[in-house]
């Protein structure tokens, strides 16, 4: 049912009378309950004058509808039906402003009703029509939903000619409706490529207003979908919930991890010889990680990053790693992936940053300190010229800007390695440090050391920018 319905919904029911034959207004009423409740119930027509009009005259108190009348302003039968037209849009538009229905049903064949049918849209009111299947489609698009009269279970009178006996009326066949349902799958579907049948439902009502179960022989959306038992497949939950997979739709299975008996044989059948680590699988699985599907919170299923990895490469397999399953293998990778479960599904995730963890971070250089120069009854010249603090912490702030990374942070080795480089003769001994760590801690007001495991790296402490004087940073 669409979402729009609400339980407590009062209906306006309007018949064109010279338009609608009476003789299914049981199976409207019914059908028009479905979606609320008719409090109004009138029909329009010349009820002087013969014609089809006539036909309801035997069902007003039956089915307590009221006649309204509207003679003809010329003599013309085409005239008087323009006549009804109008009657019943302004009828309808004061019943509409009076605000004492929250839905419409329009019973005609009339294409002119469509401007009704979208001013009451606009208005924030449900619109049904009932009508025949040669309806044209402005006036069925125009409603939130519109039924068949075919689909009613009964044939109007004066109808085309009956067909031969052993020749039923040919309803359109359930493969017929297979590409609007895959578009309605397409709208519905969740991010674990199920589709709720309710939510199915409410999709082609908006793909199709006029779209009806009966048209295709079924009395209801489920009834319709189990018949294409080889295009969808119907799950129902504990609790009720009825879902719809799409087969061949890259679903993912109920476990998706390899079983446990799988894992053994084929680590009976991996060749003999060293195991290799999870580290060498590590490019594989970030190519594979890049190139499957993920959800929209950027997690993977793993059996999907399974399949990635073997499109990558064939012979993929988390036994040639020394583990039993691609999970095992993604667990011992704490710094480049995370796991969750939901559900019976284990989803992973990659590590924000993890493209900087992927490149090798080289050991911590030793400390630049230079050998103690023996002791020489000569004296021994200087390897280079004295250098005042502020000559030096000009060069150390101009290698700390050339390495530093997004995050504000320096590696200490590069940062050495970018002094050299700017200024090859700069000895730290000529300001009496041992080499730049020392001289780094001796400026703690200017930057920073931080140890992260065996490395350490250098921040410029907030403030502190190369605009300033460096002599004030000195001081």
């Amino acid at each position: 049912m669409d979402e729009k319905r609400i339980e407590d919904r009062q209906l306006a029911f309007l018949v064109d009378g010279d338009n609608a034959q009476a003789t299914m207004i049981e199976e409207m009423l019914a059908e028009a309950s479905k979606y609320g409740s008719v409090i109004i119930r009138r029909v329009y027509g010349n009820w002087t004058a013969t014609g089809q009009v006539n036909s309801w005259k035997t069902k007003l108190k039956e089915y307590a509808l009221s006649p309204y009348q509207q003679f003809p302003n010329i003599s013309n039968r085409y005239v008087t039906k323009n006549a009804t037209d109008i009657a019943l849009i302004i009828d309808a538009m004061d019943i509409l402003h009076d605000g004492i229905v929250k839905g419409f049903v329009i019973v005609s064949s009339d294409s002119d009703y469509t401007s009704l049918a979208i001013k009451i849209r606009e208005h924030g009111l449900f619109v049904i029509g009932i009508g025949k299947k040669e309806t044209h489609d402005s006036f069925r698009r125009a409603c939130d939903v519109f039924v068949s009269t075919e689909n009613l279970g009964k044939e109007e009178e004066k109808e085309a000619p009956q067909a031969p006996k052993g020749h039923a009326r040919p309803r359109k066949s359930p493969r017929d409706a297979v590409e609007i349902l895959n578009r309605a799958f397409d709208y519905a579907v969740n991010d674990d490529g199920r589709a709720l049948n309710g939510d199915i439902g409410a999709a082609l009502r908006r793909l199709d207003p006029a779209f009806d179960t009966r048209t295709y022989g079924k009395a209801s959306l489920l009834n319709l979908i189990d018949e294409m038992d080889d295009v969808f497949e119907v799950e129902r939950a504990n609790h009720g919930a009825i879902y719809v997979r799409r087969k061949g739709d890259g679903q993912v299975p109920p476990v998706v991890e390899e079983k446990r008996p799988m894992a053994r044989e084929r680590a009976e059948a991996a060749p003999a010889g060293p195991c290799r680590t999870a580290n060498e699988a590590l490019p594989l699985l970030l190519e594979a990680y890049r190139i499957v599907d993920k959800n929209s919170d950027g997690t993977a299923d793993t059996f999907r990053l399974f399949k990635a990895a073997k499109k990558v490469d064939p012979t993929f397999d988390s036994i040639n790693y020394g583990k039993e399953k691609i999970s095992h293998l993604l667990e011992a990778l704490p710094s480049h992936f995370v796991l969750s479960r939901k559900g019976k599904s284990m989803l992973v995730r990659k590590v924000e940053r993890a493209e900087k963890a992927e490149e090798e971070i080289e050991p911590e250089a030793p400390q630049e300190i230079e050998p103690d120069v023996p002791e020489s009854p000569e004296p021994v010249a200087p390897s280079a010229p004295a250098r005042s603090n502020i000559d030096i912490l000009k060069v150390v702030s101009e290698a700390f800007d050339k390495v530093v990374k997004d995050d504000g942070l320096a590696y200490l080795p590069q940062m050495s390695k970018e002094v050299k480089r700017i200024e090859p003769e700069l000895d730290f001994r000529s300001a009496g440090k041992a080499g730049l760590r020392e001289f780094l801690e001796e400026f703690a007001d200017v930057f920073t050391l931080h140890k992260k495991g065996r490395n350490i790296y250098v921040s410029r402490r907030k403030g502190r920018r190369p605009s300033q004087n460096i002599s004030e940073m000195v001081k």
